[in-house]
């Protein structure tokens, strides 16, 4: 578990100091607006700003799931198991995080909408250990069904 968080923690500070951050953040507002417009809001976009009249969101690294991908991808790849299989750990990882993360935003501004007074902790409490412990969770199912290869 260790070289899974050091593998985590290398990733994540290289892509910090990319420009993938940016495009994370501009993906993760534009994916949401999207989401947030097909259910109706009326909501308009900046850059990684979503506002409407009830609500202003800013779009930053920590608002991505690249953190909890990563922490995940870092435990696939310290597994030992075939590439074949921790490429296909790390795809279906990937998507689920990034669905879940797109739900954890519309949710959040749905809160901040109606219950403004819960935002934070929703926020920083629930939905960021939701995610975090999602990724780990997944981490644990798909290691349990991944062959152990010496």
């Amino acid at each position: 578990m260790a070289l899974s968080l050091m593998t985590a923690s290398l990733l994540y500070y290289g892509y910090l100091s990319s420009s993938i951050s940016e495009f994370a953040e501009r993906w993760t507002a534009l994916a949401s607006y999207v989401f947030l417009k097909i259910i109706g809001v009326k909501v308009q976009i900046h850059g990684t700003i979503l506002s409407s009249s009830d609500f202003t969101v800013r779009i930053i690294d920590e608002c991505t799931a690249v953190g909890p991908i990563l922490l995940m991808s870092g435990a696939i790849l310290a597994y030992p198991t075939s590439g074949i299989r921790k490429l296909q750990g790390i795809v279906a990882g990937t998507l689920l995080l990034a669905i879940l993360n797109l739900f954890r935003i519309v949710n959040l501004v749905w809160i901040d909408t109606h219950y403004p007074n819960f935002m934070e902790v929703a926020h920083l409490v629930i939905w960021q250990g939701i995610i975090v412990l999602t990724a780990i969770i997944y981490w644990f199912l798909w290691a349990e069904r991944s062959e152990f290869s010496d």
